[in-house]
């Protein structure tokens, strides 16, 4: 009896190993994906303020993917130390919208190149946030994080696309002086 007992206790715990390795292996990912997205925000930010000589509000309506990016880190930080994943929730709306559609939107070309490597990093980051919520079945998160979401960006969004569409002209100057 004892000898069984034991074995059903190691058994357990190494389930519960296995449970925490997958854990620490999606964390990991997460990280990574971070990591990654950071570097696409450093990259956009040296062409858009080094090289293109665009101001700050400029460069963040010009290039939008930037914002959904400040706003993941911002969220993935939240996540991390509050343990809350609801704040990774909030930020798929931006990251689906100016990082997933980038795909379809603009043209593949060489000329795009570093744009559609960055919404490549962007789309497997919305995929990492999604396999998260739904692998644990943590939709109630996921609806609070998506709402929220919602009510912040859908707003910005509008404001960015007006910025963007009064000031094409300087928008398309600024980038034929940095070519």
């Amino acid at each position: 009896m004892f000898i069984l007992l034991r074995k059903s206790l190691v058994s357990f715990s190494n389930y519960k190993f296995l449970i925490m390795s997958l854990k620490n292996k999606n964390l990991s990912i997460g990280y990574v994906l971070a990591f990654f997205m950071f570097l696409t925000f450093l990259n956009s930010a040296y062409f858009f303020l080094s090289i293109a000589k665009f101001g700050l509000v400029e460069w963040l309506a010009f290039n939008a993917c930037s914002v959904s990016i400040i706003v993941y880190l911002i969220c993935f930080i939240c996540f991390r130390i509050t343990k809350k994943d609801f704040f990774l929730a909030i930020a798929l709306v931006p990251l689906y919208y100016y990082g997933t559609m980038g795909l379809f939107v603009m043209p593949w070309n060489v000329t795009n190149m570093f744009s559609q490597i960055t919404h490549i990093i962007i789309t497997l980051n919305v995929i990492w946030i999604l396999f998260v919520f739904l692998k644990e079945f943590k939709f109630e998160s996921l609806g609070k994080g998506l709402l929220i979401g919602v009510l912040i960006f859908v707003p910005l969004f509008a404001i960015i696309q007006s910025y963007s569409q009064l000031h094409m002209v300087e928008f398309m100057q600024l980038l034929q002086k940095s070519h």
